[in-house]
């Protein structure tokens, strides 16, 4: 009898404790042998239960910055020294409002209660504060520029999108997001161990999942291990487009269940693309039967070099993240259990 009451005791605990919060739980153990390497081909049995999960703690971020944009006579001869003592407003021609936008992945890697953490790209939520376009013969004299007025980060999926932004690493292209969450909604930290991305070598099979033009995929590549490869990326040839910055990225050891999480998909290599532009800032005065006459501005455009993808490394990650504990804890969260997932 008392045997039963303890057990009915137990139960209730933890029904209780379980309906009155939501919170991480230490991660699950790596259950490969001393010494196994990662594998260098996809699971025989297969990975859609695995890659289905991973779905679950991932999100299409879209980020949206506007900007209030200046336009410049060049007989104003205005210099940015000219604009820091007036108003802009007095010198411009025209003034303008845009907006620009970049898709991303996200990867959850905290929920407690109300808050999670999610990691991406700094490339992703980064967007310059002002940008400045010269006349080409005139030095130091501004055509163009354009002011940040605000910047909207969506995770698109969640019931209250807006997301703040904790903190960015430049130079190793790391960015940690915030977001509130409902009592209901079920938010999912990523479901895996981190692996060592210092293990990975030549031929590593891994998976990549994110949104590529702002589609929910999964891909796949094999590692390189170039001997210049530094600074906490590493080098893969899984397919790279524009939505799967921040992806995360997985190898396996030994078995289809045995998934780690060694880091996130960040950029590709790009080549640049240099064409001349008419100087026009209303197309409607363009006809597209004559020739063009007027004056002509170089530009370039960057085109993806697809097949070279570079992702930084599960140990920069934990760096970035060890590195911002006191920004963390001013924010509320427990730094203990970052990258832990339910059981």
């Amino acid at each position: 009898m008392k045997y039963f009451s303890s057990v009915f005791l137990l139960l209730l605990l933890v029904f209780a404790n379980g309906s009155c919060s939501r919170q991480s739980y230490p991660p699950a153990k790596a259950t490969y042998q001393a010494g196994e390497r990662y594998d260098t081909g996809p699971p025989v049995r297969g990975a859609s239960s695995v890659l289905d999960k991973i779905s679950q703690s991932i999100y299409r971020l879209n980020i949206i910055a506007f900007y209030a944009s200046y336009t410049f006579d060049r007989n104003a001869h205005i210099t940015l020294e000219k604009l820091k003592k007036g108003n802009v407003d007095d010198y411009a021609a025209s003034h303008t409002v845009s907006d620009h936008s970049v898709l991303g992945t996200a990867s959850v890697v905290y929920v407690d209660n109300d808050k999670v953490a999610l990691l991406t790209c700094a490339h992703v939520v980064s967007f310059p504060d002002t940008t400045i376009t010269y006349f080409p013969d005139s030095y130091g004299i501004i055509r163009n520029i354009s002011i940040k007025i605000k910047q909207k980060n969506y995770a698109v999926g969640l019931n209250n999108p807006n997301l703040k932004l904790i903190a960015t690493d430049d130079v190793h292209d790391l960015a940690l997001l915030k977001a509130t969450i409902y009592p209901e909604e079920d938010v999912r930290v990523m479901p895996f161990p981190v692996g060592k991305s210092s293990d990975l070598d030549w031929g590593t099979f891994i998976y990549v999942m994110g949104f590529p033009k702002g589609y929910k995929m999964a891909g796949s590549g094999i590692v390189s291990k170039p001997e210049n490869n530094k600074d906490g990326f590493f080098l893969t040839n899984a397919i790279f487009n524009r939505g799967i910055s921040g992806g995360p990225v997985f190898a396996l050891r030994g078995s289809s269940q045995n998934f780690e999480w060694v880091g996130i998909a960040s950029s590709s290599s790009v080549s640049d693309i240099f064409y001349l532009e008419p100087n026009i800032n209303h197309t409607e005065t363009y006809s597209k039967s004559e020739p063009y006459v007027g004056e002509l501005l170089i530009n370039k455009k960057k085109v993806i070099n697809y097949g070279v993808t570079f992702s930084v490394s599960m140990e920069e990650i934990i760096r970035f993240v060890r590195s911002i504990k006191s920004v963390l804890e001013q924010q509320g969260f427990d730094t203990h259990q970052f990258f832990y997932h339910r059981q």
